[in-house]
């Protein structure tokens, strides 16, 4: 746990492995982010020639009437599911960075906010239609942009910043002692 709570950079100093291990996770999600395009691709096409006024009307119809309780309940729950792992593993990514800890303490707490509003925003839409459908796109560019943050400058500087001085050797660790728990 201090790997995470240090505020000098570690994923710079991260063993390869790790280093391809936590890129490949990011090249995923943001595969996954992208796939997003081709799953929606007729609200995307409907998005690109719709006004704004049209694009809330149809997520206020769309949320109140087009989905039945039971399949929102079946999105929210799988959602629930993944949308918290993957803050927790961008999240922790984030925190092995060279940034201050009030800066990734900031975003991290809003890519966690962006995230809760974002899995609350259709049941609000549903609940109370117009008033609230700003929350969703909004919740999801938030969420989209911290998440990529979360996950990009790790990336950056496991690949591109250099080492710093020291043993890569995990905190808590030095030759002939065994690792502090």
């Amino acid at each position: 746990m201090r790997e995470f709570a240090s505020s000098s950079g570690r994923a710079a100093n991260l063993p390869r492995a790790a280093k391809v291990l936590y890129t490949a996770f990011c090249a995923f999600v943001g595969l996954g982010i992208a796939s997003c395009a081709g799953l929606y691709d007729g609200i995307v096409a409907f998005a690109a020639r719709a006004t704004p006024a049209e694009l809330y009307a149809r997520l206020i119809a769309h949320y109140q009437s087009g989905i039945s309780t039971r399949a929102l309940l079946e999105v929210t729950h799988a959602h629930l599911f993944a949308v918290p792992l993957l803050l927790l593993v961008a999240g922790h990514l984030f925190l092995l960075t060279g940034l201050p800890m009030q800066t990734k303490l900031g975003w991290v707490g809003a890519a966690a906010g962006f995230a809760g509003l974002h899995l609350l925003a259709p049941w609000a839409i549903r609940a109370w239609g117009g008033a609230i459908a700003w929350a969703y796109p909004i919740s999801g560019t938030g969420m989209l942009v911290t998440i990529a943050v979360l996950m990009g400058v790790p990336v950056y500087e496991m690949w591109a910043a250099p080492e710093r001085s020291g043993s890569p050797e995990p905190a808590g660790t030095s030759r002939g002692t065994a690792p502090q728990l």
